[in-house]
């Protein structure tokens, strides 16, 4: 009696502690629940009246005066996200996949090569839990600077290695008139020559070329106003401009998009493999043994039988990454800095994004931009389940063509 009295009371307090358990956990994910649901209605309640159409085609605009920052919008920064995740998916991507069937269907059977896979797998897991501000140094470290290899990165210097790029040089006439010349070298110069060689043309500001002349020292200034459009001082002071093309291209890439989608790249590689071997792993080896039964070498059973079976779940790993770099803000603030209005020109220009838009107008001195800053949560808000569902719905779809196979 008394042993099965003491089992009764071992049995209670099972229950009991399962019970408490049971109860703090649902009372942890209530809370959990509440407050989440608490900051999205305060996020649709402050910035619900500033959505609009106009929003999303207006570009942001820089005012201390509060009705004036209704007029700001996140095109420019809808704009950046795009290219930027289309950048980083089209090099993490294929890298990250193909990384995931070389680790696990080509496993090396020497002992030192084993041991070298082994380190690669154990940097991978690592590398996944590195926060992204940690990328975004090392982003800046091996594509904004590459190590100094091209030469340093200075403001207002042409680089070392480029093209898509023309320079020529502007000065002012006597008829306080600009006019441009061409530009020889890259060298920026700061006085034009005493005398210019015979027959120099230069362009005015409505595209027609003429002969420039210049002006010597102590030379009597003609009074015809055409003379004095075609005519320079002596030692007159120029600036260098430049005209670049939209496939511009420079090494070292410098603070541009292109080094900010290679960072971003950095940041969801390691989720991208980890995701494609777990799928890789899920399939069973009764189909590899299957293919290669049949007769198939090595490859044709990864492509023929693997990775049909592994695609739903490559893929929605791949998707669910991509989500995580358009919501990423740290590595583009390293590379790139706090930028809010720049237009996207080519790949080495800097452009913002949705989140360091949000940032921006977070942050701002002006009151009238925190209704902006909520309206651009609720957009990102919206990108981010529209792609989470699309990862749910495309691997639905997958595995039911694939079970019907």
């Amino acid at each position: 009696m008394k042993k099965h009295s003491a089992n009764q009371k071992r049995e209670g307090r099972r229950k009991l502690f399962n019970t408490s358990f049971s109860v703090i956990s649902l009372l942890v994910a209530s809370l959990a629940i509440v407050v989440l649901v608490m900051l999205i209605s305060s996020i649709f309640v402050t910035g619900g009246g500033a959505l609009s159409f106009s929003f999303l085609t207006h570009d942001y605009v820089e005012t201390q005066d509060d009705p004036a920052a209704a007029g700001s919008g996140v095109k420019q920064a809808v704009i950046g996200t795009t290219i930027l995740c289309l950048i980083c998916g089209a090099v993490a991507l294929p890298i990250g996949i193909g990384t995931a069937i070389f680790l696990e269907e080509f496993k090396p059977r020497k002992k030192i090569f084993r041991f070298f896979h082994s380190f690669i797998q154990l940097n991978i897991n690592n590398l996944a839990g590195v926060p992204s501000v940690v990328y975004g140094m090392l982003g800046l470290t091996a594509f904004v600077y590459m190590f100094s290899v091209f030469g340093r990165v200075e403001v207002d210097k042409p680089a070392k290695i480029e093209a898509g790029i023309s320079y020529s040089y502007q000065v002012k006439t006597l008829a306080n008139t600009w006019v441009t010349l061409p530009c020889t070298d890259k060298t920026v110069q700061k006085l034009i020559p005493t005398e210019l060689p015979p027959g120099t043309i230069a362009m005015d500001q409505d595209g027609n070329e003429f002969e420039l002349r210049v002006l010597a020292a102590g030379a009597a200034r003609p009074t015809d106003p055409v003379e004095k459009q075609r005519t320079i001082k002596s030692n007159a002071l120029i600036s260098q401009i430049s005209a670049k093309k939209p496939y511009y291209f420079r090494l070292p890439f410098g603070k541009s998009v292109l080094a900010a989608a290679l960072t971003l790249a950095l940041v969801i590689l390691p989720i991208v493999i980890i995701a494609a071997q777990e799928a890789i792993r899920a399939v069973p080896g009764s189909l590899r043994e299957a293919a290669f039964g049949m007769g198939t070498t090595r490859w044709q059973m990864i492509r023929e039988t693997v990775l049909p079976s592994a695609t739903p779940g490559i893929m929605t790993g791949a998707i669910l990454s991509m989500s995580r770099a358009i919501g990423e803000a740290a590595p583009i603030l390293v590379i790139m800095g706090a930028i809010k209005a720049d237009a996207y020109t080519n790949l080495m220009e800097k452009t913002t994004t949705m989140p360091v838009l949000i940032y921006g107008m977070a942050s701002h001195s002006n009151n009238g931009y925190e209704p902006l800053a909520a309206a651009a949560i609720i957009i990102l808000l919206v990108v981010l389940l529209l792609i989470n569902s699309f990862a749910v719905f495309f691997r639905y779809r997958a595995e039911k063509k694939y079970k019907l196979a």
